[in-house]
């Protein structure tokens, strides 16, 4: 086997590989708050430094972090006791009494009743969320979101 012929199948495989970079990159970005939401094939992920909150290419849900509050189930009613919020999520009722810091909202159909929050980013479609109290940041990147004032949670 002459050099060139060895070569050949390198290159072919460098370029392919360049290209399946290229083609399956995703689109990362970050929300206020310091929160980075990755979007590529595999899933999307949420971070917030203390903790997260993953969905994979397949609907498996991962957690983790501390200083986190992670929510992927159905319906739930939980103190924030000052803590982030991410949920993940879709068709429940989820009331959060009590002041967060950061609520992420990533799901559809979702009803969601916060007490109080810094911020509140909503990611996703047909998404409800109320706000007990305060007047919070608000980033919608979905569509027919509503963010208000009231809900059923307590301050």
């Amino acid at each position: 086997m002459t050099a060139s012929a060895i070569r050949t199948p390198a290159r072919l495989a460098a370029v392919l590989v360049t290209a399946a970079a290229f083609g399956l990159t995703g689109c990362s970005f970050s929300l206020p708050g310091g929160q980075d939401v990755s979007v590529d094939p595999d899933g999307v992920n949420i971070d917030n430094g203390d903790g997260e909150v993953s969905v994979d290419g397949e609907g498996g849900v991962g957690v983790g972090g501390d200083e986190v509050l992670n929510v992927t189930g159905g319906d739930l009613t939980e103190d924030c006791l000052g803590r982030a919020v991410n949920i993940a999520s879709e068709d429940a009722e989820i009331v959060l009494n009590g002041a967060c810091t950061t609520v992420t909202v990533a799901g559809s159909n979702l009803t969601v009743h916060i007490g109080s929050a810094d911020s509140i980013h909503v990611i996703g479609a047909d998404n409800t969320v109320y706000h007990a109290s305060g007047d919070p940041d608000v980033t919608d990147l979905g569509g027919g979101n509503s963010v208000s004032s009231g809900g059923d949670a307590t301050p």
